[in-house]
């Protein structure tokens, strides 16, 4: 899901597959990663941070070089980095206390889980492609979400356009990681058949994708 000014897209979810990279040293950075997919990863700096491609610079200025399930090699302002996960959440470090979800790719290629929205249980697909959490109307109905009180504006969508209303959840939950004040979407009609875990939500946690198995991790 990539915004436009309001217009946003909902991605389709991909296979995450990893292709190594050897078991670099890993050197001090500026740079953060905090998610590896194949080719891919989202990497932070003090200025913000953003999902990259291979060979992709974000608007911060890192360009990404490679990608593995131990870390990622970055170009940053004339230097190139060896980066491991890192440890922090936003802005907080880590406490030694740690909760972590793995998912099974299933017979799609897609990772799809059941986790809970504002206490609601629902079934999750990971979307690294949306920008935000993203459901139907169905949905939100199914939990009580009152989404037209949101923001109304629009979406594109693997069968076109469609009305969709932007909103806050209070809180999305899976394997025990819980985040408060998600960006989600709320799109008219029948689409997505599953809640669309998007980077609203992604962005607030570790990921790595090796072999077939997602690993989301959260310290506090």
């Amino acid at each position: 899901m990539r915004e436009f000014g309001r217009y946003i897209t909902v991605g389709l979810a991909a296979s995450l597959l990893v292709v190594g990279l050897g078991a670099p040293a890993f050197a001090a950075s500026p740079v953060e990663v905090v998610a590896l997919f194949k080719d891919r990863a989202v990497v932070r700096t003090t200025d913000g941070q953003q999902m990259l491609k291979l060979g992709e610079t974000s608007k911060f200025g890192v360009t990404l070089l490679a990608a593995d399930p131990h870390g990622a090699r970055v170009h940053y302002r004339g230097e190139v980095y060896e980066v491991s996960l890192t440890t922090r959440v936003g802005s907080v470090f880590a406490q030694p206390n740690e909760s972590a979800l793995r998912i099974n790719k299933d017979n799609l290629g897609q990772y799809r889980t059941r986790g809970a929205v504002n206490g609601h249980y629902v079934n999750f697909l990971v979307d690294t492609g949306a920008s935000v959490v993203a459901m139907s109307e169905t949905h939100a109905r199914g939990i009580g979400l009152d989404y037209t009180r949101g923001e109304p504006g629009q979406v594109h969508t693997a069968q076109g356009s469609a009305n969709a209303y932007f909103v806050e959840l209070d809180s999305v939950e899976v394997g025990g990681i819980r985040r408060s004040g998600v960006r989600a979407t709320v799109i008219e009609g029948g689409y997505p058949i599953d809640v669309l875990l998007g980077m609203s939500f992604l962005s607030k946690v570790r990921m790595v994708d090796d072999e077939g198995v997602l690993t989301m991790t959260a310290k506090y």
